[in-house]
């Protein structure tokens, strides 16, 4: 076990799997609990009720994220939280608010990727500059192909927005 791996498994830090900001304070949530430092009583969603661990989940799906961070602030202040993976930047941030270090245990083997989307949508401005400018010029071919590929950048649009986001999986 190399030393990352060993650090990571120290008994007064926190291991949550990525996923978006409210996921990470729900499996925050969930591991607090889990070592005996979160009542769930002091969730509103709980109303006083003795809970299991799939009825804390329910009831901090349904609270507000800024009620977990609440009951989570004082807990996580100062305590290293490992991410099996990659957390997305809304939920470090909030952690880091919190007071608590975030490190992310990533694969040598991950994916990298380079958002290509507003590379795209300069082809898309030119093509639709040459659109004007095949109009000062008066040449109506060149109007028309530079119509058809603004065209086709416009209905290719929704996709390149699905392309934009990294893929958590």
């Amino acid at each position: 076990m190399d030393s990352s791996k060993a650090r990571a498994l120290e008994d007064g830090d926190f291991r949550i799997p990525a996923g978006s900001r409210k996921a990470a304070l729900v499996h925050l949530a969930l591991e607090a609990w889990r070592k005996g430092l979160l009542d769930p009583k002091e969730l509103g969603e709980v109303r006083g009720r003795i809970v299991d661990e799939a009825g804390l989940q329910r009831a901090l799906y349904r609270s507000s994220i800024g009620e977990i961070e609440h009951v989570l602030g004082p807990i996580v202040k100062g305590r290293r939280i490992v991410v099996e993976g990659r957390l997305a930047g809304t939920g470090r941030t909030a952690l880091e608010r919190l007071g608590a270090g975030v490190e992310e245990l990533r694969l040598e083997d991950e994916r990298r990727y380079v958002d290509m989307t507003p590379a795209i949508f300069v082809v898309a401005a030119v093509a639709m500059a040459v659109r004007y400018v095949s109009l000062g010029l008066d040449d109506q071919s060149l109007y028309i192909l530079a119509g058809m590929a603004f065209a086709l950048m416009y209905g290719l649009r929704p996709f390149f927005f699905k392309m934009q986001r990294p893929r958590d999986g």
